[in-house]
């Protein structure tokens, strides 16, 4: 029998002993390999949300937002400025116009509502002018809103498009995507025309986003609505994208300074910061968590070894006076380590894949009250809390995923494991004198 099958069959000379040792390590391993998950799984979060939504850089023309305020809509060399600023990769333009029942042959889907005759109780068609009393009675009719954009995906996922395709938003064709309730509403399909401020647009697909106001509207290209409107150039908002989220802060900075005071520039850098850091703080625990657990697990290796060293001086020493070398009275006990940290280890890593994901999402359930922002004030600030809340959702939205590279972590940490424990029982091994042991036992 050689010294490593003898070291294998050592380790389980005493099974009550050895099934608690087992049962240690098997708990030390599933926890350092949920840890590891859970911490792979929120930095791949972090990356995520750096890397999408905290490189977006919003301009508005300055007093204006969500097609309400005041101001002069960006131009061509505006925009053309935004493009040409330092760490600005894409930029995506958009004009956003209203159709009356004089520019149209659609009838609109939205009903005006409380709020809508609210918001157009200024601009009704009956409105006197010459500072005429305004009358008791005003016709107010519901609108239908339509968007130019260069990048039609932008507005509407493409998954949202559930007949037809989408548009060419840097064309200038008279093609249009028509929300599901506007389309209902008219009777149109994929292939139907319909007339806008007199030109005929063909509809190219057909939208549903769950949203009554967007299935309510339209999207054409942004140079055909900036020609049909007679607003050649104009751009009522501008998202840019970043090419790194640590370039945002530059490149805010740059946008202010080419654009002054007619525009109002935001990003969402601040707010993905403030919303991530919970997040770094559970990728900070979880790595705290995989150094105790395996630290837990060398000491269960190390006193377990060092208990066994010691009940069985007597064989160690009369293996040496036998002739039995260091070499090989090390090599079998460290077999012996190696034996129960491998089985320990394979039943922990069990563990560890049935545990990673319910603890990875009840750590991160744990941050939600500290991500929560407070309610912004101000105009605007529904649109910022409807930012924040999207925002806040693909945060806390981390799905646990374990990576070979994670898995071969664990393994790897299993063996340092075995290694650690089994160092100062062999050094302590190779101390022990045959003549003194057999004197004294």
């Amino acid at each position: 029998m050689n010294v490593i099958t003898r070291g294998m069959r050592n380790a389980f000379r005493s099974p009550v002993r050895s099934v608690a040792i087992l049962a240690m390590l098997a708990i030390s391993t599933g926890l350092v390999l949920a840890m590891l998950v859970a911490r792979t799984s929120v930095n791949a979060k972090i990356d995520e949300v750096k890397s999408s939504t905290a490189t977006q850089i919003t301009i508005n023309p300055a007093g204006f937002m969500g097609g309400m305020g005041g101001g002069d809509a960006l131009t061509a060399d505006q925009v053309t400025k935004i493009k040409e600023t330092a760490h600005i990769d894409s930029v995506v333009a958009s004009l956003t116009d209203q159709l009356g029942e004089d520019d149209t042959n659609l009838t609109p889907s939205l009903e005006l509502g409380n709020l809508g005759k609210r918001f157009q109780r200024f601009d009704s068609s009956n409105a006197p002018s010459g500072g005429a009393a305004m009358p008791d009675v005003k016709v107010m009719t519901p609108r239908t809103a339509v968007t130019g954009t260069t990048d039609p995906s932008a507005t509407v996922a493409s998954d949202k498009i559930t007949s037809g395709e989408t548009i060419d938003g840097s064309s200038s064709d008279y093609t249009a995507l028509i929300g599901s309730k506007l389309a209902e509403k008219n009777g149109l399909t994929v292939g139907e025309t319909f007339t806008m401020h007199d030109k005929t647009f063909t509809v190219k697909g057909i939208y549903t986003t769950d949203n009554e106001f967007q299935d309510s509207g339209l999207i054409i290209p942004l140079a055909t609505l900036q020609t049909i409107t007679d607003q050649a150039g104009a751009v009522s908002s501008v998202t840019a994208t970043a090419d790194s989220s640590d370039n945002v802060a530059t490149a805010v900075t740059d946008l202010k300074t080419a654009l002054g005071d007619k525009a109002d520039i935001t990003s969402q850098q601040e707010q993905a910061e403030n919303s991530i850091k919970p997040l770094e703080s559970i990728a900070n625990l979880a790595l705290a968590g995989v150094i105790g657990a395996a630290i837990a697990g060398s000491v269960i290796v190390l006193l377990s070894m060092i208990m066994i060293v010691r009940e069985r001086r007597r064989e160690i020493g009369v293996i040496k006076a036998i002739g039995g070398t260091n070499r090989k009275v090390i090599g079998q006990f460290v077999s012996e380590a190696l034996t129960l940290t491998v089985i320990g280890g394979i039943i922990g890593l069990g563990i560890g894949i049935a545990a990673s994901g319910p603890m990875t999402q009840s750590l991160v359930s744990s941050s939600d009250d500290s991500t929560q922002q407070g309610p912004p004030r101000g105009a605007g600030g529904a649109v910022f809390k409807s930012v924040g809340s999207q925002l806040q959702t693909n945060v806390t939205n981390v799905t646990s995923s374990l990576t070979p590279e994670t898995f071969a972590a664990s393994a790897g940490i299993i063996i340092l494991i075995a290694i650690v424990g089994s160092a100062v029982p062999a050094w302590s091994i190779a101390r022990i004198r045959p003549a003194e042991v057999l004197r004294t036992e």
